[in-house]
């Protein structure tokens, strides 16, 4: 269990949730506003792949060394840095005069996206709640659903041209920028009570020392992956190999996703009553359920409710997990210990989606809820061996 957390951050999680709802928002909308991107710029669908790729580059780049970043300069002052590059990525996103020029903003967006990701997860992971983390997770969920509504009202009912819409996102950054300067005197992971304190942190080639990482990024590979993967696949599988009505099945994906937000809210209310460990345990194993539901093929009505098992199972990972961290690793590490698990997770999101499509180009679409049990079987394992060895070896003995 966690020690008692500060009751001094209510603001800075309310702060937290406004920017993860924001980026939510963003995602949301790419989706939606993408026919009109694709119209000005002349552009092929495979292009959105080219651009998601870039923005994942820049997201990975800087998740990777956010933590001596954070290290050398305060949480505080890398927050409001990530503030200015998203400030200016997205202005940048709502000039662009040509495609390229696009796709380089793109780059700058997962630059501040990744640092700020990283450092508002080390920050909650050491001082809000499994309660209050798997809320601030929520709260992207909603700013997703947010989105589409967003471009529909502006784009569609205002008449007003899509660029505006990243103009608007470039003033939510300015906005973060003031909010985080405001508080600057909040942000520190380690206790430090001087303005603009630098967080006392181990170096990426110490917690890189740590046996338990590679068992968290492991984890983090798989489950987050594994989320996309179903995600994405859905709506095919569904239609091609369920035969069911687009509409049907487009309703139920809608479902899935909205069972993620619902989750996080849902695992905020029940996680005092139960170990972080054990609820993991227990939602791991429902996520396999999920997708054994889906291989089964009982019925149509059977399947669906596996797909919205998947999603309401899988969705509290990444928030538990992230929570977990500075009791696994030590808050000298929690920087290094996130940068380092968002580089997983972005590579699962790369990798696991790509395995499966080829898997299912090769033998057909069937093969995805399979390949959804076995990497959910695989995350169990990986989980459990992070459970074992955080008992025999606790943090005292290692931080």
């Amino acid at each position: 269990m966690k020690s008692k957390r500060l009751d001094d951050t209510f603001n800075l999680w309310i702060l937290s949730s406004l920017v993860f709802a924001v980026g939510g928002v963003g995602a949301g909308t790419l989706g939606v506003v993408w026919i009109y991107m694709q119209a000005d710029f002349g552009v092929t669908l495979s292009a959105l792949g080219v651009m998601l790729t870039v923005a994942t580059v820049g997201r990975t780049i800087t998740s990777t060394v956010s933590g001596a970043i954070i290290g050398r300069f305060g949480i505080a002052w890398v927050m409001m840095g990530g503030a200015i590059v998203g400030a200016f990525s997205q202005l940048g996103l709502a000039l662009a005069p040509s495609w390229p020029v696009f796709i380089i903003a793109a780059l700058g967006h997962g630059f501040g996206s990744g640092v700020m990701g990283v450092g508002l997860n080390a920050f909650a992971a050491v001082h809000f709640s499994a309660r209050r983390m798997n809320w601030l997770h929520g709260s992207f969920g909603i700013g997703s659903t947010i989105g589409p509504f967003l471009v529909t009202i502006i784009v569609i009912d205002l008449g007003f041209d899509w660029r505006l819409i990243y103009g608007f996102f470039a003033l939510t950054r300015v906005l973060m920028f003031l909010m985080f300067y405001l508080t600057r005197h909040q942000w520190r992971i380690n206790g430090s009570n001087r303005t603009g304190a630098k967080d006392s942190q181990a170096s990426m080639r110490q917690t890189l020392s740590l046996p338990i990482i590679w068992l968290m990024v492991g984890a983090w590979l798989m489950a987050t992956g594994n989320e996309l993967v179903a995600g994405q696949f859905a709506n095919s599988f569904l239609i091609e190999a369920r035969s069911m009505e687009p509409k049907v099945a487009g309703a139920w994906v809608s479902a899935y996703w909205a069972s993620l937000t619902l989750s996080r809210f849902f695992a905020g209310f029940i996680i005092t009553r139960i170990s972080n460990g054990m609820y993991l345990r227990i939602n791991t194993v429902c996520v396999m359920l999920g997708a054994a539901l889906l291989w089964a093929d009982l019925s149509q009505l059977a399947s669906l409710l596996g797909l919205a098992m998947i999603g309401f199972a899988i969705a509290p990972f990444a928030p538990l997990m992230a929570s977990d961290t500075p009791g696994r690793v030590g808050n000298s590490h929690t920087a290094n210990a996130m940068g380092i698990q968002f580089t997983g997770a972005s590579l699962g999101m790369a990798l696991l989606p790509w395995l499966s499509g080829v898997l299912a180009e090769t033998f057909g679409l069937e093969v995805i809820p399979q390949f959804v049990f076995i990497i959910a079987l695989i995350t169990f394992a990986l989980h459990e061996a992070i459970m074992w060895r955080e008992m025999r070896h606790p943090l005292a003995k290692i931080a």
